[in-house]
């Protein structure tokens, strides 16, 4: 096929209708097992608190319930929602725990998997497989899609924020793909724009930009009514919430984008490494895998003999461009978590493709097909019955993804306990999960602090302003970001309207926060503050009296 949209043979013109087989009933099987996985998993095992990473979660509500402002509060990380996880639970219950926390992130990545069936089912539809075919695609495909995100591990090919990435994805080749309710769908689409800022910035960045990718495809195209109605739905959200919010918030929340975009990979920067270099098996494995998917694709989007249809190629070719989009994250941050967690979008389409020409080979062996032929339906019928249930099971025990830790009996004591597990979850204490050392760095500070009204630190413990109940003393929650020549001065400024009696100077933890970084305002901290105590490592600076 031609890759000119003017010739007759131009590769998204076979759009040739495909019959559908009916796969709801395996669908309905597959969201059964799901949910019982999820009601499987050791809620117990979350008990554990991590001072830096799940102190994102943590301090941003605390700054919001002791000023009722957002983005003037807080300068976020991951994103409104992704920073304000226990807001929800404490409007329903009038508080909020890491326990209840972390089963929100438990829960998104249930939703991340149901997500992924529902792609599953959307590529396997549009196959030119008959009915044996297309179960067995979609029974084995499907199974390999729901073992890559994994609740003990948040950064394993999906995360939590993950979630409204995947329900874009599903809009965007819905919209292209169908013509029922494709306009409303444009407009649901461009709302995702704001929407998706509002989620998580970094899957608010990368869905904008797919967003731009879709409006250049539809002008090429000359879809220009669909253009229509997903630029409206983008204008019409972003009227909608300049109208809503106050101007401060507003005026924060463009700072607090223009902070995480030129800053995000200076802070959190690590170099990918050089592929087939000493330790780099990991990078390299990504980088193939990339290369060797996008060859394939380029196969599968351009063969005679293969011969896919419109649908299957635009829903393939919207998650490889969508997973490129992701490998960003691996780029900025090139550790073993951002790797995991950014490889998601592009081993589908690997995983995809391997199972593809697998099953072109079976459905082209000759052997095979008059083998195949000579069956009735209703045996096919139960070899695929069967097949679903001997996965179901090695799904269920762990063997599938790895985890040999969660054995059956394991899981059986889960759900017994279930409720139980949960309630242990959502009401425990999060102090009992400090380290002694940390617990009692908290209670000295607490006595030193009793009279201050806010939490300054110059660490990456990031825990203290939860459990003393108080607001940090600036909208710089975290203290690597404050940056010379960017963010220090509007610091330096909050700082001198709320100076507490006792901060924080250092503390045993150190990860990204850098004193270089921040000159001037540790000369302004030590111009107005001076040595009082060291506290097994956690060193407290005083306020000068004048």
């Amino acid at each position: 096929y031609s890759f000119n949209k003017n010739d007759k043979e131009y590769f998204l013109n076979n759009s040739v209708k495909k019959e559908k087989k009916n796969l709801d009933k395996y669908f309905f099987f597959f969201i059964i097992l799901i949910i019982l996985e999820f009601i499987t998993v050791d809620f117990k095992s979350f008990l554990f608190i991590d001072t830096f990473h799940d102190s994102v979660f943590l301090t941003p509500p605390i700054n919001y319930l002791n000023s009722n402002k957002f983005f003037q509060s807080t300068l976020y990380d991951y994103g409104f929602f992704g920073n304000n996880l226990g807001l929800i639970i404490n409007y329903l219950f009038g508080y909020y725990t890491l326990g209840s926390i972390k089963l929100i992130k438990l829960t998104l990545i249930l939703f991340v998997k149901l997500l992924l069936i529902l792609i599953s089912k959307k590529l396997v539809d549009y196959l030119d497989y008959d009915d044996f075919y297309k179960k067995l695609f979609f029974i084995l495909f499907t199974f390999s899609l729901i073992c890559l995100p994994n609740y003990y591990d948040f950064t394993a090919y999906f995360s939590p924020r993950s979630t409204l990435f995947l329900i874009s994805i599903l809009l965007i080749g819905s919209a292209l793909c169908e013509k029922k309710f494709s306009e409303i769908k444009f407009f649901i689409i461009g709302a995702f724009s704001l929407l998706s800022l509002l989620w998580w910035f970094d899957i608010g960045f990368y869905i904008n930009f797919l967003l731009i990718l879709l409006s250049i495809y539809l002008i090429v195209h000359l879809k220009m009514r669909s253009l229509l109605f997903l630029l409206s739905g983008i204008f019409a959200s972003w009227i909608f919430f300049l109208i809503l919010v106050p101007f401060d918030e507003i005026k924060d929340f463009l700072y607090n984008l223009r902070f995480v975009m030129f800053t995000t990979d200076y802070l959190i920067g690590i170099e990918y490494l050089k592929p087939f270099s000493a330790g780099s098996t990991r990078w390299t494995k990504a980088l193939l895998i990339i290369f060797l998917s996008s060859i394939l694709l380029i196969h599968l989007n351009f063969s005679k003999r293969l011969n896919l249809n419109f649908n299957l190629k635009i829903l393939l070719n919207l998650i490889f461009i969508s997973g490129i989009l992701v490998f960003k994250s691996a780029l900025t941050r090139s550790d073993v978590h951002h790797l995991k967690y950014s490889s998601g979008l592009y081993s589908l389409i690997f995983i995809f493709i391997i199972f593809y020409f697998i099953f072109f080979y079976l459905r082209e062996n000759k052997f095979i097909n008059n083998y195949l032929s000579k069956m009735n339906i209703k045996l096919k019928q139960k070899i695929a019955l069967f097949t679903f249930v001997i996965f179901s099971i090695l799904f269920l025990s762990g063997f599938l993804d790895g985890k040999s830790i969660n054995l059956t009996k394991h899981k059986l004591n889960n759900l017994n306990n279930l409720s139980l597990n949960l309630k242990q979850l959502i009401k425990a204490e999060t102090k009992n999960y400090l380290k002694p050392a940390d617990l009692l760095a908290l209670q000295r500070y607490k006595a030193l602090s009793i009279e201050d009204k806010c939490v300054q630190y110059f660490s990456d413990d990031n825990f203290f302003p939860f459990f003393l109940k108080k607001p940090t003393c600036t909208k710089f929650y975290l203290s690597n970001q404050i940056i010379r020549d960017f963010s220090e001065e509007e610091f330096i400024s909050e700082f001198e309207k709320s100076m507490p009696n006792i901060i924080l100077y250092e503390s045993p933890t150190k990860l990204m926060f850098n004193y270089d970084n921040l000159q001037n305002a540790m000369n302004f901290v030590r111009e107005n503050y001076e040595f009082y105590e060291n506290f097994n490592g956690y060193i407290f600076y005083k306020k000068i009296n004048n």
